[in-house]
Order: structure tokens, then C-alpha cells, then sequence
């Protein structure tokens, strides 16, 4: 006969200590930044359709354009990544939202068609 695995008992080896007790993120782990990346604006260019046209992009970097003139022009970055992230997003690919926003961010920056604020 085999013998049955016991119930799982914590034995303290998993705890991550904290600095603070009270705190949020009791893991370790501190609570989002109300500066970070995830909410720095994002605003379409007024003319970024003409520079569209003049130096076209990826479908993938389009999609972020297309997605951020639905979100009324402006927008969070989270909230864009939100947007990408929709099963009715026109970003279609296997990898992350995420992924595709960081590498296509700076080329749409420099190519101002995309403002951060």
C-alpha cells in the first residue's frame, strides 16, 4: 500500500519578508508607481495620417495607431495596451501587446506620429 501525500502545511521557507508590515504588496513586491511607464499619456499626432502615408510602417506599428485613434487620440499607456490586448484589437500577432508596443514606441517617438506626455 502507498502511502497518501499529507495535507500541505506551511513551514515559513516560502515567506518573503517585507520592510514594512502594513504595507500592500506584503510579498516584497512594492505597490505601482503613480509615475510609472503604464500611466505616461500617449497622443496621436495631428498629422500623423499624412506621415503615415510619407514613411509607412509595419502593420503592427499601424495597429497601435489605429488602437490609440479609437481610444479618442489619447490615452494611458495601459489603457492602449488594453486596447491591444481586446480580442477585437487590430494587432494580430502571437506575441504580447507589451512586446509590440515597446519595440515600436520609439520608432513611432521619432517618427512623430506619437507624442508622450
Amino acid at each position: 500500500m502507498t502511502k497518501k501525500v499529507s495535507k500541505p502545511a506551511s513551514t515559513g521557507a516560502t515567506v518573503t519578508p517585507t520592510a514594512d508590515a502594513k504595507s500592500i504588496a506584503r510579498c516584497g513586491i512594492p505597490a505601482p508607481s503613480p509615475r510609472g511607464r503604464n500611466n505616461i499619456k500617449l497622443r496621436l499626432a495631428e498629422d500623423a495620417p499624412a506621415k503615415l502615408a510619407a514613411n509607412p510602417m509595419p502593420a503592427q506599428a499601424q495597429a497601435i495607431l489605429f488602437e490609440l485613434q479609437k481610444l479618442g487620440g489619447v490615452a494611458t499607456q495601459r489603457e492602449l495596451l488594453d486596447a491591444l490586448a481586446d480580442k477585437d484589437s487590430s494587432l494580430k500577432t502571437v506575441q504580447t501587446p507589451e512586446r509590440i508596443l515597446t519595440f515600436y514606441r520609439a520608432r513611432l517617438l521619432e517618427a512623430e506620429m506619437l507624442i508622450a506626455d
